[in-house]
């Protein structure tokens, strides 16, 4: 399979071609094993964690690496722009790593294009318990390749989104639990309840990552099918919505999702939507809070599951097996891990340490209970979508163009059919850019 126009997977492809590899199977076993000094197989990790989710991960690791005496994982604290930029040239002459942990967005590219072996075989073996991984996260990367369906990644840190509040300004409104909204315009509205003009904004919404909110609103970037879809009625009628939002004072403009987490957390906005680490952050800033899911809009886009109005985003880091790996000694050793780390009883661990959700549908609310707010924001996984995936490459360009239209509908007074128009063009030619020849 060809793809056109892209450096990576130009580099990919020479290595499957040189090396001899499928694209997405396994590998040849011919390979010398690479061992510790102490005899056990040497398996290379990278990952970006690095903070309390990197001290979690660095635990289970070492346990991993103790419970057993034929596998030493050697994991490696890398920036996420190395794994994103140069992994695959490392792979290519054999100094990356061997499992890597990274996004689905990536990940199907990645996986057409030979950096990555799929492991439907990990998942086809009983002995591995993956009947137990919640299924909404599986689907994320289960993909066509070569017109097979594969899985190819297996679950490592799947968070999705929530609306976080502050408690004290939802109670001083007069709020209560029987307030949560339950539609995308009963949160606009809430926020207008939760606005104290020149002392507190309702909520601290960032004007970018906005895929999730254009399909559980409007009609997507692009169909499931690969066709653009963000020029229309629907999401015109949205982003004309949100402007008005905006101006009404009810959000500050200008905000990434860094800025927004700041307002929260500072106390000048009583509302943010992001992902489960704001827990532990608020918490650090003395801001009392809670959590309800991100309500539903009344979108066209249809996810693949065949629902509508999803606005609940995700983060989906997944583990991947890379082409590095040729001989089946290693392999075993990193299924084991797979294994080993999302089992029940590690899972709570990770859950715990890192304030990931658990991706083992065996853990229950009571194992997670000093932590309660990620055992509530779990319940959201199921129905949460990773915003720009299901293509082959491209998803950063594509990010920056939706980022462009959402920042200037929010920051700028510009026609919104013309920002529409220009976002239109600019996805279309990525999408053709990594279409199969």
């Amino acid at each position: 399979m060809k793809i056109k126009k892209t450096l990576v997977a130009a580099v990919a492809m020479a290595m499957v071609a040189g090396l001899g590899l499928a694209g997405c199977g396994g590998s040849s076993n011919s390979a010398k094993t690479e061992k510790t000094a102490d005899g056990k197989v040497k398996i290379t990790m990278w990952h970006g964690f690095s903070e309390a989710d990197g001290k979690t991960l660095e635990k289970l690791v070492k346990d991993f690496n103790k419970s057993q005496n034929k596998y030493e994982i050697d994991a490696q604290l890398q920036p996420w722009s190395t794994i994103g930029e140069t992994m695959v040239t490392k792979i290519t002459s054999g100094d990356g790593p061997d499992i890597v942990t990274t996004g689905a967005d990536n990940g199907q590219g990645w996986s057409i294009d030979g950096t990555f072996q799929c492991v439907t075989d990990f998942y086809n073996d009983a002995k591995y318990d993956t009947k137990n991984y919640i299924p909404n996260v599986v689907k994320q990367i289960t993909f066509k390749i070569n017109g097979k369906t594969e899985k190819c990644g297996v679950p490592m840190g799947y968070a999705p989104t929530a609306v976080w509040y502050n408690t004290k300004m939802w109670q001083a409104a007069g709020l209560t639990e029987n307030d949560y909204p339950k539609t995308w315009d009963q949160l606009l509205e809430t926020a207008k309840k939760l606005t104290i003009p020149g002392k507190q904004y309702g909520m601290a919404l960032s004007d970018s990552g906005w895929a999730p909110f254009l399909k559980g609103n409007g009609s997507g970037i692009y169909t499931t099918d690969g066709k653009v879809s963000i020029n229309t009625p629907e999401n015109k009628a949205f982003l004309e919505k949100m402007r008005d939002f905006y101006k009404g004072g009810y959000s500050l403009k200008g905000m990434d999702d860094t800025k927004a987490r700041e307002s929260f957390e500072s106390g000048q906005s009583a509302m943010v939507i992001v992902g489960p680490w704001e827990d532990q952050a608020a918490t650090d800033k003395h801001i009392d809070h809670d959590l309800f899911p991100v309500p539903d809009g009344n979108g066209t886009y249809v996810y693949p599951d065949g629902t509508k109005g999803s606005n609940t985003g995700s983060t989906g880091l997944y583990w991947w097996v890379t082409s590095q790996v040729k001989d089946s000694a290693k392999k075993q050793g990193i299924y084991d891990f797979m294994k080993f780390y999302n089992s029940k009883e590690n899972q709570i661990t990770w859950s715990l340490g890192s304030a990931y959700p658990p991706n083992n549908t065996l853990v229950q609310d009571s194992d997670l209970a000093k932590r309660p707010l990620i055992a509530k924001i779990a319940k959201n996984t199921s129905h949460s979508y990773i915003g720009i995936a299901g293509l082959k490459g491209g998803f950063g360009d594509i990010s920056a163009s939706v980022d462009a239209l959402t920042n200037n509908t929010a920051r700028k007074d510009t026609d919104i059919s013309q920002l529409l128009n220009t976002a239109q063009g600019k996805i279309k030619g990525y999408l053709d850019e990594y279409a199969e020849d």
